[in-house]
């Protein structure tokens, strides 16, 4: 099974279980019968940034995937709500009918092919390569002789054991970990690309960078997901993701939170 078959969770979710009723993509409604009204859609999310999380300023849903989705909503017509929980009851509340899609950086793996339905691919995301500006690092065989550093508890402990580097040290935070890259503790540091990109957008930093282009060693494919019954909502959100990716909005929102070309899905 793929090392991120359960997604790295280095941020922690907010503690909020409910629905969050959104209007920004909202249709007009006000000559529509009751047959013809708008049709709402919930989405599960564990509130998690930078993937899919209500802006606590705005309330509107935000993030990758969240904006993402909601592109596909305008597209299609629908209203959109958003039932929050923890990233490990995603699929329980999905099959409780608590909601209709999961839009929460999902990995696509085989064992939860078995429980529901994904999209077609959203994007990739996999662990980034961090560096000091001045580093002329490109991709991971030039780490070797370097010094190392990983988040503990995270599988980017074993990757850096396999580089050949002088000496690793372990960091007990993402933070930790950007500080010691920063200071010259360490050469090069293995995180989560989008949190660490995402990071990177909210408190730019010149004296370090994630390396581009990077070939990811553990990459996931990221999908949305359904219940197996839900087929006609499946080629829906299919048929809107293939519109989006077909416009410069795609890139422009993986862009917007720290992520790129790197990332693009057919």
């Amino acid at each position: 099974m793929n090392p991120f078959a359960k997604r790295l969770k280095v941020l922690v979710p907010m503690a909020l279980i409910g629905v969050l009723a959104l209007t920004s993509c909202a249709a007009d409604t006000t000559d529509a019968g009751a047959d013809d009204a708008t049709r709402t859609i919930t989405i599960a999310t564990s509130n998690d940034a930078p993937f899919s999380f209500t802006d606590a300023t705005t309330g509107e849903l935000s993030g990758i995937d969240g904006e993402m989705f909601l592109a596909i909503a305008e597209q299609q017509g629908w209203n959109v709500e958003v039932f929050v929980t923890d990233f490990n009851t995603l699929i329980p509340a999905l099959m409780a009918d608590k909601a209709d899609v999961i839009v929460d950086a999902m990995y696509i793996t085989d064992a939860r092919k078995e429980q529901i339905n994904f999209t077609d691919p959203w994007y990739m995301q996999g662990e980034g390569l961090l560096v000091p500006a001045d580093s002329t690092v490109k991709n991971r065989d030039d780490v070797a002789g370097l010094v190392l550093g990983a988040q503990t508890g995270t599988v980017f402990l074993d990757l850096i054991d396999t580089l050949g580097g002088s000496e690793t040290q372990y960091f007990d935070s993402q933070a930790a970990l950007i500080t010691a890259v920063e200071n010259g503790q360490i050469d090069a540091a293995f995180t989560d690309s989008a949190v660490l990109a995402y990071s990177l957008v909210q408190k730019p930093n010149p004296k370090i960078k994630l390396v581009s282009p990077y070939e990811a060693y553990f990459p996931g494919t990221i999908g949305a997901g359904l219940r197996m019954e839900d087929t006609e909502l499946l080629a829906d959100i299919n048929a809107g993701l293939a519109d989006l990716k077909a416009t410069p909005q795609y890139l422009e929102i993986l862009q917007k939170y720290g992520l790129g070309e790197d990332n693009l899905t057919e």
